[in-house]
């Protein structure tokens, strides 16, 4: 009874991993990041929102790992310094390619190292910590 309570559970392990890996390669993946923002003394909402749209045009839009990325300001609640980012890839490799390709956008996009830690010394000011998390698609509950 032993055996057949193992065999039974190894088959159901195997199946459900088999199940998630094909079901992972046929529908897309995303990131959802979600940061806790804060405006601090030295800053401003405008100088933020010029940041992000900054950052948005120079290597979230030209990664072309990126199929889509929704960013989202937290609206009603008991805390309102998220902001969340989700971003869309085609499948679970495409995440690390993504980032190789990003290194390589902020490279291009602040040319020497100065202006890139200006950036992102400005930039950074406005975080207090971030979540990360990978989600699978479900296609077949999508409202088109």
């Amino acid at each position: 009874m032993k055996t057949t309570k193992l065999h039974v559970a190894i088959f159901l392990f195997i199946a459900c991993f088999a199940w998630q890996t094909n079901y992972a390669q046929e529908s897309p993946v995303y990131t959802v990041t979600t940061w806790k923002v804060t405006i601090p003394e030295n800053g401003s909402n405008a100088e933020f929102n010029s940041l992000l749209k900054e950052y948005q045009q120079k290597i979230s839009v030209p990664n072309s790992k990126v199929v889509s990325e929704r960013v989202l300001r937290h609206l009603s609640g008991s805390d309102s310094r998220d902001l969340t980012f989700v971003t869309e890839y085609a499948s679970w490799n495409d995440i690390d390619a993504a980032g190789t390709i990003q290194g390589e956008l902020m490279e291009k996009a602040w040319t020497d190292e100065a202006s890139r830690k200006e950036f992102f010394k400005k930039f950074n000011k406005y975080f207090l910590m971030h979540t990360d998390e990978i989600y699978s698609g479900m296609p077949e509950m999508n409202k088109n």
